[in-house]
């Protein structure tokens, strides 16, 4: 059971992740500011530098989605994969915290931000709570 719930969890979080680093980096920005409206309530303003940063983050997105999926394939084999997911989910979850405010301000409602804070919480704990024990070497 706790497999399953590992694999599961890996598995939605780097399908969200490997889509969302694809849109970011296949579609045109107008898109990518409607799919981050749509999924995060924010708006974000068109600059010069604005596709800039999103190619750039869209790379990362779409390394953590295949570290994840890699990490689904076979979780005891890639256990190691675990730590710097958690560690990454870890983080997210305190700079969400730590700005609450700062999204706010750019437009997300509270009660969408605790869900987004809250969601990742949940990602970490079932991560953590379910990371599988390593492998005796044979």
């Amino acid at each position: 059971m706790k497999s399953q719930i590992f694999k599961l969890s890996t598995g939605i979080a780097g399908a969200y992740h490997l889509i969302l680093g694809i849109i970011a980096l296949a579609l045109p920005v107008d898109t990518v500011i409607q799919v981050i409206t749509l999924a995060f309530g924010m708006t974000l303003e068109i600059t010069p530098q604005l596709p800039l940063i999103l190619k750039f983050a869209s790379v990362y997105l779409i390394a953590f989605g295949g570290m994840l999926f890699l990490l689904t394939s076979d979780p005891a084999k890639y256990r190691i994969f675990a730590y710097p997911a958690l560690a990454l989910f870890g983080i997210r979850f305190i700079n969400r915290i730590i700005f609450f405010s700062t999204l706010t301000a750019a437009g997300v409602a509270d009660s969408r931000n605790m869900m987004g804070s809250g969601l990742i919480l949940v990602f970490f704990l079932l991560i953590l709570c379910t990371l599988p024990k390593k492998q005796a070497n044979s």
